[in-house]
């Protein structure tokens, strides 16, 4: 993936006052989201790559078991 911070921050640059805090709030909104949903499907980030570490609570054997219940 090319280096586009440059092109970033110059737009953002661009941006007036109230649409810059209005964009960094939808990015942090972004974020939590992301790491929220890795956490609830046990998933990790571990050193710039993805690992996971409940592999076996989410089996498709389990994922079976719970949707029978």
């Amino acid at each position: 993936m090319p280096d586009n911070s440059q092109k970033i921050l110059r737009i953002f640059r661009l941006l007036t006052p109230k649409h810059q805090a209005d964009l960094l709030a939808w990015i942090r909104l972004a974020f939590v989201a992301e790491k929220s949903a890795r956490k609830s499907l046990g998933f990790d980030i571990m050193a710039g790559s993805v690992s996971s570490l409940k592999s076996q609570e989410y089996s498709c054997e389990n994922l079976q078991k719970r949707s029978e219940k």
